[in-house]
């Protein structure tokens, strides 16, 4: 953000703190505007050069451009920032713990979602900032390396046999997306999203092709004839291998479907969890309900600290996950539900059911509306709300403020370097505790 002599503030796209710039002003509002650089008079000494050759272009890596240690202060910013603009709290209202940076700063990606598009041939890759235009690309630098191996090989596969790439205007075209999860032992599950039913032939050539690279488990079609931006759809058909590929985080082995929700960087889910752990300050005697957890990743983490664990999610491949996922880690006091959250979250309370501490870890909308009214409701000691966009966490506590519960506690965990996205957990307690 640069100021004229004024005052007037524009954002300057690209820029680093530091930087001295000439820069052409394209929008000016009100109270702000818009800049993009022309030329870097002199560079900030936070500035570094990309590793990535497509930076410039790749809408993914966002601040590869500034130091590591850089890129913590402003996300650390961001997250206090919107804690203060949009949810009232005022840095020094409540212990600001800062941010946990990451060991692994590079191939930290457990999982990859290419879309698939043309040039010349079948390629996939990444979307421009802000566009549907596609980046060609299979050399991602955050990725794990056998992400990258395993996308080229289905391209080439796709190639080989000229399977036709769909067209999101046109809603025609086979081949969608290649989505690619690595797991425990580097396993690889490799899916292939396709406008069609119809089964992919040689798919055991395929699953030889990458075989003779890779780990591969599981290489699974999944089927997606929807309109619209959805990358996956409800029905997957095995094509090689197991169903499901494994993670392990901490003492916890977890099963993961190609549906199934799972943090995309071990090592800071392991930290992001232990600190959400921390937060709820357990001793043994608590229940917790875990809403929108996934394949129970929070919940079985917590489990051995706990009384009682009851996970919700309205996912079901997931939910069955978090069942089989309890029986493999030999956890028996956790139960989970399927189901739209507030309903389910209903039902149990109409049945006597209270929770000490309420676990929420929602998609970046937020929680639902609903939702915020059940946790008033069920009226726990304690609220530890894990968040992937912490304008809508900022937007939430202020509501839960109303509902008699005020932030504690709040900690920035960087489980994306290169990129913007931070994780966040809050720890929110009643009033009258």
């Amino acid at each position: 953000i640069g100021k004229t002599d004024e005052g007037y503030p524009f954002f300057v796209g690209g820029a680093v703190p530091g930087d001295v710039v000439s820069a052409q002003i394209t929008k000016i509002n009100k109270t702000y505007g818009f800049a993009k650089i022309k030329r870097i008079i002199t560079p900030s000494e936070r500035r570094t050069v990309p590793k990535c050759a497509f930076f410039e272009k790749c809408g993914g890596c966002s601040i590869m451009h500034a130091d590591y240690e850089l890129q913590l202060e402003i996300k650390k910013n961001l997250v206090s920032s919107n804690l203060a603009k949009i949810g009232g709290y005022e840095v020094g209202s409540y212990d600001y713990e800062g941010i946990v940076g990451a060991d692994k700063i590079f191939g930290y990606r457990n999982k990859a979602q290419f879309p698939v598009g043309t040039s010349g041939r079948a390629v996939c890759g990444f979307y421009e900032k802000s566009s549907h235009n596609l980046v060609p690309c299979t050399e991602c630098l955050i990725q794990d390396e056998a992400i990258n191996i395993t996308a080229r090989i289905i391209m080439d596969f796709v190639n080989k046999y000229s399977l036709t790439v769909y067209n999101e205007k046109k809603h025609s075209g086979i081949v969608r997306h290649i989505y690619v999860r690595t797991g425990a032992d580097n396993s690889v599950m490799a899916v292939i999203v396709t406008n069609s039913r119809t089964k992919i032939e040689h798919a055991y050539e395929l699953a030889q092709m990458l075989l003779r690279e890779v780990n591969l488990k599981s290489l699974v079609q999944n089927v997606n004839t929807a309109k619209g931006n959805v990358i996956l759809g409800k029905e997957n058909i095995l094509l090689w291998g197991e169903q499901n590929i494994t993670a392990s985080v901490g003492n916890i082995e977890y099963v993961m479907s190609p549906n199934s929700f799972f943090q995309v960087n071990y090592e800071q889910m392991y930290k992001l969890y232990s600190k959400a752990k921390e937060y709820a300050a357990l001793t043994g005697t608590e229940t917790i309900f875990d809403l929108y957890c996934g394949v129970g990743s929070i919940s079985l983490f917590m489990a051995d600290c706990a009384a009682e664990v009851i996970g919700v999610e309205i996912v079901e491949p997931a939910v069955k996950n978090a069942v089989l996922n309890a029986k493999l880690n030999g956890i028996t006091n956790a139960k989970f539900y399927c189901g739209d959250c507030p309903q389910v979250v209903s039902k149990l309370v109409s049945d006597g059911l209270r929770a000490d501490v309420v676990v929420v870890d929602p998609p970046r909308k937020g929680c639902d509306e609903r939702t915020l009214d059940l946790i008033k409701e069920i009226s726990p000691s304690r609220v530890v709300y894990v968040s992937c966009n912490s304008s809508t966490l900022a937007r939430d506590v202020k509501i839960l403020r109303n509902c008699g519960y005020v932030v504690k506690k709040c900690c920035a965990v960087d489980m994306f370097p290169q990129s913007m996205h931070v994780e966040t957990v809050c720890l929110m307690s009643r009033k009258d505790k």
